[in-house]
């Protein structure tokens, strides 16, 4: 026996898209309220759920993911769209959506014409040939815009955009011919990189004030690597370099040279053409040999590194990498350094927390320290006492912590479902406007602060899970070092991190960060040193300075 109207599960689907090209004569909550008016007329008020695809490819189908587990969970019993273009326009992906709706029961419903089983395959064969037909069309008249000069997307860097125009930006376009000279002097991607950090130059993103450049950003090697491959900095124009795949798809392809747009003294250069060429020449050859080394024809022998991921800088928080040493007349060992005082150099006043200090570690120093601590902590009487009392306060704190994921989870359901049913009172007519939005207000409110409440809970309960078992990861890893000496493998299973510290330099905020107690910390602060922050446990044991 079939449902009555009133009773079926009914989910709304409304989408506009730029790939509508001109069918947009509608705004998307006019489409909606439309909808919502059909439902109520034929008489499906049981309104489950509208959806709103705001600029959404109708040849993209990920986007109903969701209504199909829905439909085969048997959450919903009617889908309405506004017409078969607003279902989608690719015929493949449209016909097996209808199918899959189909073989679980789900009614499909058009507003402005009439769902037609047999006729579907020709209305969405329509529907895709005017999404291909468009498609070329535009591509049409962007090729053509390329070739008459008129298309500038946007000024790259070293130019400002004057109405159609690229203009000579003279601060950012004399960083670029610098990186152009630096890199015909033998100086590599990563060099330049450094360099312009230690100088305090913004990174494109900064220079041009875009709202997501991070203030913090530093130049790399990437950067360098799109400038130093950019022929429009010749005075050269090059537009088409890529396509889409298809019309239904986002995927884009770098098409052969040949079929670039390219204007050739199209705008005031800022580097010379033989100074471009000779770039590219270098950059060529460097990749040649790069390619020989990587095919076997030469062998390097790549020392573990044992503290990659585990040593970082005290005073920014940044990871310390490790810098190979030099033989000669400046001799200088092997060591770990701070990567931020790589990147940017000695702390200076161009922008807030610019620079750092070394924190020069020197390997051998490290090693001896590292096994020292370890030997220390093995003959500690404290510490097998003190590693299971913490198992067992693990224990208590997982069961209490346990009870309010649940009391949590309830709370959250009973809100949830308060709020499913203000929308359907206000769909139903049953409260005013003003008593819906504020009940509204309210309840996303809540549910807000519930959901945040009980991923902190879940987040705590999850780490004690993994706690339980520490006793023997903590004794497991220290016995494998003892007898095969230090790994990266066990120095991981053993550490979460090693923090280095100069004297003078650790605050209140961070001793209560790492729970440090005040003998651990005045050390830190007069003598600096080390701060060992083992797997799963707290405080840490700091070792003195090292000299």
């Amino acid at each position: 026996m079939k449902k009555p109207n009133e009773e079926k599960r009914v989910v709304i689907y409304c989408r506009e898209s730029r790939d509508d090209y001109g069918e947009n004569y509608e705004r998307i909550e006019t489409q909606r309220d439309l909808l919502v008016k059909y439902c109520r007329s034929h008489g499906y008020t049981n309104i489950v759920d509208i959806i709103m695809d705001d600029d959404k490819s109708g040849t993209d189908f990920s986007r109903f993911d969701d209504i199909k587990e829905r439909a085969k969970n048997k959450k919903i019993d009617v889908i309405v769209f506004k017409n078969s273009a607003r279902l989608g326009r690719n015929q493949r992906e449209a016909l097996e959506f209808v199918e899959y709706l189909e073989e679980r029961g789900v009614e499909i419903i058009f507003e402005d014409e009439q769902y037609n089983e047999e006729m579907f395959g020709l209305y969405a064969w329509f529907n895709e040939r005017r999404a291909r037909d468009d498609s070329k069309n535009i591509r049409r008249n962007l090729r053509h815009k390329i070739e008459e000069g008129d298309l500038l997307v946007k000024a790259i860097y070293g130019y400002n955009k004057d109405g159609k125009q690229l203009v000579i930006n003279e601060e950012t376009a004399a960083i670029v011919q610098e990186i152009f000279e630096l890199y015909s002097k033998d100086w590599g991607y990563q060099k330049i990189a450094t360099y312009l950090n230690k100088k305090g130059i913004p990174t494109p993103s900064q220079s041009r004030g875009f709202t997501n450049a991070k203030q913090t950003a530093n130049w790399k090697a990437q950067h360098i690597v799109r400038i130093l491959d950019d022929r429009r900095y010749t005075g050269d124009y090059v537009g088409g370099r890529t396509e889409k795949l298809s019309f239904k798809s986002k995927k884009t392809r770098v098409k052969p040279e040949q079929e670039w747009t390219i204007i050739e003294n199209h705008h005031e250069p800022i580097i010379d053409k033989a100074l471009f060429e000779k770039v590219q020449r270098i950059r060529a050859k460097r990749k040649k040999e790069s390619d020989k080394i990587n095919n076997g024809f030469k062998f390097v022998d790549v020392e573990n590194n044992l503290y990659s991921g585990l040593l970082y800088c005290g005073r920014c928080g940044t990871p310390m990498y490790k810098r190979k040493g030099s033989t000669g007349a400046r001799k200088r060992p092997d060591s770990y350094i701070c990567k931020k005082y790589s990147n940017e150099g000695k702390i200076k006043d161009i922008r807030e927390n610019y620079g750092c200090t070394p924190h020069r570690m020197r390997i051998e120093y490290l090693d001896q320290i590292v096994n020292s601590y370890i030997d220390n902590l093995v003959s500690n009487p404290e510490f097998k006492s003190f590693v299971m009392n913490n198992t067992k306060a693990i224990s208590t704190n997982k069961s209490s912590l346990e009870k309010n994921l649940n009391k949590s989870k309830q709370t959250l359901e009973k809100l949830e479902k308060q709020f499913k049913q203000v929308y359907e009172d206000k769909l139903n007519d049953l409260i005013p406007e003003f008593i819906y939005k504020d009940k509204k207000q309210e309840l996303e409110k809540k549910i807000k602060y519930e959901k945040e409440k009980l991923q902190e809970v879940e987040s705590k309960f999850n780490t004690l899970n993994k706690l339980e078992d520490k006793e023997d990861l903590i004794f497991k890893a220290i016995d494998d070092i003892k007898k095969n000496g230090l790994t990266k493998e066990e120095l991981s299973r053993l550490f979460d991190k090693i923090i280095v510290f100069n004297s003078k330099e650790i605050t209140p905020e961070i001793k209560e960060k790492y729970n440090l107690n005040d003998e651990m910390y005045n050390e830190l602060y007069e003598n600096g040193g080390l701060a060992f922050h083992l797997k799963f446990m707290y405080p840490q044991i700091i070792t003195n300075r090292w000299m």
